[in-house]
């Protein structure tokens, strides 16, 4: 077994398997949702392509959860796609978004809570006290009161949305490929009844800025070039996706609350520095001035 990097979980993969430990070393401790996963993982279709189930299970006493699945062929799609032929990463794409398209298939009745909701799916008193903190650690009060008052007139997009079962973060880590197709879809933690633009706009977020989605290890070789014609492939496979009235509102609205959640959770001192997260700045402002790289994707469809 060899230990891979992850943020949320401790993985280990073996030749057959894979384990997912949770447990209080870990920044992202919160064991039930690996518990819950497994729960959706039994009721998704064969097409969403999730990896079989071995075993799971639970050590209450020791605050300690895991998951054993079978190791799917590949490497995760982001890896890959440098190598790619333009039209592998189309066919890929399409893939993909047959994937999501399964996973959001899925109903919702009796689907189990998720006890912590991603920065993505914030209803709108969430995002609104989330700006009341980064305003009360220093940050920029002008900006975020601007934020504040365009998720507030925006929000009526978005608020009747139906729900689907949204995967919630499913970018190209999350995504293996095995040399000819994907393989499998990974990591349904933050899966739960939610809006399917908020899959639609991690994608486009991975078409514009692939390296804020890319392991450390290899960000450094990411070409933005390479990743530019996913919109399009997208609107092509998924027609739907692009059809609903206000999409770019939709659209905006997510972006600007996963944007202030990663803010959120940053170290104050490399808010200064960080090149990241100064980009992040950068969207809020680019969003408030009609300039967001969202408005021209859409535009270019």
């Amino acid at each position: 077994m060899t230990r891979v990097e992850s943020y949320a979980n401790e993985v280990w993969v073996g030749d057959a398997i894979v384990l997912r430990l949770n447990h209080p070393d870990l920044p992202g401790f919160a064991p039930d949702r690996l518990l819950r996963e497994a729960q959706i993982a039994a009721r998704v279709a064969p097409e969403v392509r999730y990896p079989a189930l071995v075993a799971v299970g639970a050590e209450p006493k020791d605050e300690l959860a895991w998951i054993v699945a079978r190791r799917a062929p590949g490497v995760q799609l982001g890896r890959a796609w440098s190598s790619l032929s333009p039209a592998a990463r189309e066919r890929a794409t399409h893939e993909l978004a047959a994937v999501l398209t399964a996973l959001h298939a899925t109903p919702l009745s009796g689907l189990p809570a998720l006890a912590q909701q991603p920065p993505h799916t914030l209803p709108l008193a969430e995002i609104l006290v989330l700006i009341d903190g980064l305003v009360d650690d220093g940050h920029d009060r002008v900006l975020l009161g601007e934020i504040a008052a365009f998720v507030r007139a925006r929000w009526p997009a978005i608020a009747d949305a139906p729900p689907c079962l949204a995967h919630g973060d499913p970018h190209f880590e999350n995504v293996l490929w095995d040399g000819t197709c994907i393989s499998a879809l990974l990591d349904l933690e933050w899966a739960q009844a939610a809006w399917l633009e908020c899959d639609l706009e991690i994608l486009l977020a991975v078409a514009a800025h692939p390296a804020l989605f890319a392991a450390a290890d290899y960000e450094a070789t990411v070409q933005p070039a390479d990743y530019t014609d996913i919109p399009r492939w997208l609107a092509n496979a998924c027609p739907a996706w692009f059809a609903p009235p206000r999409l770019l509102d939709r659209l905006e609205l997510l972006l600007v609350s996963r944007t202030l959640g990663a803010l959120d959770e940053a170290e104050p001192a490399a808010l200064a520095h960080d090149p990241g997260l100064l980009l992040r700045f950068d969207h809020l402002r680019n969003v408030l001035d009609g300039a967001s790289y969202l408005r021209g994707q859409l535009a270019r469809l």
